[in-house]
């Protein structure tokens, strides 16, 4: 196997649990920033980014994944 079928398959690995990881704890993700941004000594009034945006980036990621993994399969034939 050449090395960057295997390097674009190990990111393809990462990208689909990193995507995964964001959307299934996406919650908590938008909580702890939300509680670092209000804690004292931070500036008031710093907006931090809500569920959706961990949704959608994750979403990118598993897309990103799914790509890689299609290129190979339909390479290999």
């Amino acid at each position: 196997m050449e090395p960057g079928l295997v390097f674009a398959l190990v990111w393809a690995v990462l990208a689909l649990v990193g995507g995964t990881l964001l959307i299934v704890r996406r919650g908590w993700l938008a909580a702890t920033i939300r509680a670092e941004r209000e804690a004292p000594g931070m500036r008031p009034g710093l907006r931090s980014p809500g569920p959706k945006v961990f949704l959608a980036i994750g979403a990118v990621f598993i897309a990103m994944g799914l790509f890689i993994v299609g290129w190979w399969v339909v390479a290999s034939f």
